[in-house]
């Protein structure tokens, strides 16, 4: 499978996305060549080098205190954009006030389960969870919601969580898969069993999926479908 790397993700906004945008990067743990590519590459806006793993939730956290724009926009280092598709997103977004959440993948939902991924056949529809690789909403949205759940580090469902506390709040999710986005996965570590080193601690990928899996439930079962 071809790879996508960060520069060409950078590569990718510099060329297509024609809005006015900044581009904040968050870097987790000590990779030196990652972080001395990110000091250095003039297209990055912002930047915050973390010196351990602190956890997706917070990362994401962090880079929205660091974001000065209407819409937040959450994107991999190994997704590709094509032209307009931000700009697509970004327009359905801001169309309704109802809409708390938007992207190019996303699924369905039971019982704080997954059920199915949302098919290829529209340009707007609603799901229940949009995916995590890509996704777009509101600052206002993400300050009066609280961001992302901390408890889920250092990784996995933290997305859903948010999916599930905008629609608890009123809010709806939709996604259009037909915009020109891509993603590779080279760097999801949900599919192996692997020890995650943060803030000092240590858990394996089956017993953390097991362990978020739990509070979610626990968190979410007795309020929405």
């Amino acid at each position: 499978m071809p790879k996508q790397t960060i520069e060409e993700t950078l590569s990718d906004i510099k060329k297509n996305v024609l809005i006015d945008h900044e581009i904040i990067v968050v870097c987790n743990g000590l990779d030196k060549e990652l972080q001395d590519y990110i000091r250095t590459d003039k297209r990055i806006d912002r930047y915050c080098l973390n010196s351990v793993n602190v956890g997706v939730a917070r990362a994401w956290n962090i880079g929205a205190q660091l974001a000065e724009g209407e819409v937040l926009c959450y994107l991999n280092d190994d997704v590709s954009i094509g032209r307009n598709a931000l700009e697509t997103l970004t327009k359905q977004l801001l169309s309704s006030n109802e809409i708390g959440e938007i992207g190019p993948a996303g699924s369905f939902w039971r019982d704080c389960q997954h059920k199915s991924f949302a098919e290829i056949n529209s340009e707007f529809i609603e799901v229940d969870v949009v995916s995590g690789f890509c996704f777009l909403l509101r600052a206002s949205t993400f300050h009066e919601y609280g961001g992302f759940d901390v408890a889920y580090t250092p990784a996995g469902y933290e997305e859903i969580d948010l999916s599930y506390k905008l629609r608890y709040g009123g809010l709806k999710c939709f996604i259009n898969p037909k915009v020109d986005i891509k993603h590779y996965h080279h760097h999801g570590v949900s599919a192996q069993t692997v020890d995650i080193h943060y803030l000092g601690s240590t858990i394996r990928t089956d017993a953390l999926h097991l362990r978020n899996k739990e509070y979610f439930k626990k968190k979410w079962g007795n309020k929405l479908p």
